[in-house]
């Protein structure tokens, strides 16, 4: 029996009991495990281990909740594009040895430049990314759309995944592979507007102690 599948019916069965003894019908937010932060089904504590999102119930964005999804961290690209009109291209892909704007070092995260080649700006943007295991071969997906980013004709920005709440900065799954995994990874992304070609890049990560800079 796998690991998750173990965690799931212990919090099911927990669950079951809770709500019978509370008369209630609502999913628990609490348990004698610790909080659930985003009402789940699965506390925080089992996330971590699990590698799910602690802070959001569909840590993959398939639209399908995490306790109730056989894979939750391993959504299917979703993107079915039939546009060949390119909009944007990808430039700049960084995960590691970041650097804010006046150029100090920041913690790893996934970054990358957004260039619109049209005449009229650009918004509704989603994307598809996969974090793959170069060791083992196990790959995470995860699909979001990007609200409130928009680039204007000609213009080029930068966006970021990396849980500050800054503007276009994008919260991520704290407990993915990019940072519980210590084995090499690829990163590939597919960054997508309606009605235009998706562009995709990627890039590698080195194993957790090796990368370049000495971050």
């Amino acid at each position: 029996m796998s690991k998750k599948l173990s965690y799931l019916i212990i919090i099911s069965i927990f669950t079951s009991l809770l709500l019978v003894a509370c008369g209630s019908s609502q999913p628990a937010t609490t348990s004698q495990n610790g909080p659930d932060t985003d009402g789940d089904g699965i506390p925080d504590s089992a996330e971590s281990l699990l590698g799910t999102d602690p802070n959001n119930p569909d840590s993959d964005g398939d639209n399908q909740n995490d306790l109730a999804d056989q894979n939750p961290v391993m959504a299917e690209n979703p993107i079915h594009e039939t546009s060949t009109t390119v909009a944007i291209t990808i430039s700049g892909l960084q995960v590691e040895n970041n650097t804010d704007i006046d150029g100090a070092d920041v913690a790893d995260h996934l970054e990358f430049k957004v260039a619109n080649t049209t005449k009229n700006g650009l918004t509704n943007f989603d994307i598809y990314y996969t974090i793959t295991d170069q060791t083992t071969g196990v790959v995470q997906g995860y699909y979001r759309t990007l609200p409130n980013f928009t680039v204007k004709a000609g213009e080029v920005k930068t966006i970021h995944f990396d849980n500050t709440n800054q503007p276009d900065h994008y919260s991520v799954n704290p407990n993915n592979a990019f940072y519980k995994d210590v084995n090499p990874l690829t990163l590939e992304v597919t960054l997508h507007v309606p009605g235009y070609a998706p562009n995709t890049a990627s890039v590698n990560k080195d194993a957790a102690g090796a990368e370049g800079g000495g971050e």
